[in-house]
């Protein structure tokens, strides 16, 4: 797998100085967790995604430069269909593993949203060694009180696979939203996560939940750092699980509008309030984020790639760091690199960079955005 793999030669060496490196569900957990980016749901009822999957080629059409692809049983699924949904989950992933003996050739990292533990348990003894083909499970609704069950499920389910799957959990329900009882909720998640990290892959926000509990609904042209009384729970939740000495990676909530690719600059307002909300995501902390609509793909993946200045902050940073502790005049001589300070910043920055690549000077990311966006139109066309 490699991000904007959609890009031609001449398009990488046009736009980036270095490149995207490879990655793969088998890459180490800090790099496969910054590398899922743009997290793309689909409902588990859906009868063709295996098929979907097996013929898929992400580097054209409508799901050019997917990556990380969620197969969902919980909100996507009806509670009336939740019994067929199940057992389609269960067919599909077989077809996967026969066709194609996992999703390494496929260039995607699968991954299967329960309701339950209960439910993942129905999973493992109707799919069997066939969840060898998922990367992790994404737990939903995690509290103190479920995620010692879910873990153990986890187990069984990787005992299952043959091969050890990641957790995400999902941070969405009101005691963590509730103002009483935030600090104490993250506190004890956290004390739990911290010690299975070795086996959690992202830390996964639900914006849309959040928002139900008090009945809100953001408009299109809003972010949800609009929403206050979210946007405050956000910053609880990145206070507590993005602290650089504990190595979690917190990816970043939904946007529930989506519009069709076009030709140039952000043409829909969706385009133009998604892109703004990626770049606050990015500033605040969080690392890819939850899509429910290809469109989105490569607005958010985009929205990673370093700019070359300060890709090269970052590695003045580390070299002196090696050296001594102190104050730096940037290369662009238009700001202070504090060595000790901006240390833990540079250290992220130079993964980000492996992960998404460095832009060529002059360059910004929405020029790559606008180039990838005007192909596909241009495709939709033919």
């Amino acid at each position: 797998m490699r991000h904007f793999n959609m890009l031609t030669d001449s398009d990488l060496k046009t736009f980036f100085k270095y490149s995207p490196a490879e990655f793969s569900r088998d890459s180490e957990r800090e790099t496969l967790g910054l590398a899922l980016g743009a997290a793309l749901y689909t409902p588990g009822s859906r009868p063709d995604f295996a098929a979907k999957i097996l013929a898929g080629d992400y580097t054209q059409g409508a799901f050019a430069g997917l990556a990380t692809l969620i197969v969902c049983l919980e909100d996507a699924v009806a509670d009336s269909d939740l019994s067929w949904a199940e057992k389609n989950v269960a067919t599909q992933l077989k077809k996967i593993r026969k066709g194609n003996d996992g999703l390494e050739n496929n260039g995607l990292a699968l991954f299967l949203r329960v309701r339950n533990a209960d439910q993942l348990d129905r999973l493992i003894r109707t799919t069997g060694s066939a969840l060898s083909v998922l990367t992790g499970i994404v737990f939903p609704k995690c509290l103190p009180g479920n995620l010692a069950e879910f873990f153990r499920a986890l187990d069984r389910a990787s005992e299952a696979a043959g091969r050890i799957l990641y957790a995400l959990p999902l941070l969405e329900t009101k005691e963590v939203l509730y103002s009483e009882t935030r600090e104490q909720t993250l506190e004890e998640i956290y004390g739990i996560l911290r010690s299975e990290i070795d086996r959690v892959l992202t830390v996964r926000v639900g914006a849309t939940d959040f928002s139900s509990l008090y009945g809100l609904r953001r408009p299109v042209e809003r972010t949800i750092y609009d929403v206050h009384i979210i946007r405050d729970c956000l910053v609880s939740v990145l206070n507590r699980f993005n602290r650089a000495e504990d190595g979690f990676i917190v990816s970043g909530p939904v946007y529930e509008y989506f519009s069709q690719p076009t030709g140039g600059w952000m043409a829909t307002k969706q385009e133009q309030v998604l892109w703004e909300e990626v770049q606050l995501d990015v500033l605040n902390g969080f690392k890819g984020k939850t899509c429910i609509h290809p469109s989105q793909i490569s607005i958010v993946n985009a929205g990673h790639i370093v700019s070359l200045e300060s890709f090269e902050d970052a590695l003045l940073i580390l070299s002196e760091n090696q050296k001594r502790n102190g104050v730096l005049q940037s290369p662009k001589r238009n700001k202070m690199n504090e060595v000790k300070p901006h240390l833990n910043w540079a250290k992220r920055i130079a993964a980000q960079a492996e992960v998404y690549g460095v832009l060529n000077e002059n360059y910004q990311p929405i020029d790559v955005l606008n180039h990838i966006r005007a192909c596909q139109f241009s495709n939709q066309l033919l």
